[in-house]
């Protein structure tokens, strides 16, 4: 069983700005938040499609199992009515027959053949029922893929962002390395 999405929103930090550093390291990790919410919304979303996956899996394995099972129920029926046929006919073999006893025989066939076409209709039916079904699997699982996919791209964005954010940290780091190393030089050239 999939596991519970949890779809908590994260608090939202919203400080005004003070410097131009700290507007862009904010509006990064506001956008990095941003990415970050709009992946776990994502991802709810990939695991609810996933689940109705499985339930329209369900669906089509049963939808398939009622064809089978009516398309046995028509051969046995076909089976039991040929067997009672023969019986009837072979008890007339070699004996007188009168109308009544006829009819008694073509009046069991008509309702066994009646039987025969509810049995064959149900059968259609159950089949138009599993083509619904495999229809109703398909859109789910393009609907999971659409999912999956958008779940991916966010992922990756989040990845760039990262590393986006990790060579800026580096370059400022640099920076400020250069900057310190700079400040005595000043100081001792006074």
């Amino acid at each position: 069983m999939p596991s519970t999405p949890s779809c908590v929103s994260r608090p939202q930090h919203a400080k005004p700005s003070t410097g131009h550093a700290n507007a862009c390291g904010r509006s990064s990790m506001k956008e990095r938040d941003m990415i970050a919410r709009l992946r776990d919304l994502r991802s709810c979303r990939e695991e609810r499609a996933q689940e109705e996956v499985i339930r329209r899996r369900a669906a089509a394995n049963q939808a398939a199992r009622e064809v089978q099972e009516a398309a046995d129920a028509v051969t046995e029926h076909l089976q039991r009515m040929a067997n009672a046929e023969d019986a009837a006919f072979g008890a007339l073999v070699g004996q007188p027959v009168n109308a009544a006893s006829l009819h008694r025989v073509q009046g069991r066939f008509e309702v066994a053949a009646r039987k025969t076409g509810q049995l064959r209709k149900g059968e259609k039916m159950a089949g138009v029922a599993e083509q619904r079904r495999k229809v109703e699997l398909s859109e789910a699982r393009n609907d999971h893929r659409a999912s999956m996919k958008a779940v991916t791209k966010l992922n990756r964005l989040s990845e760039q962002l990262a590393r986006r954010n990790a060579r800026r940290r580096q370059a400022l780091a640099e920076l400020s390395e250069e900057e310190e190393r700079g400040q005595p030089r000043l100081s001792t050239e006074r």
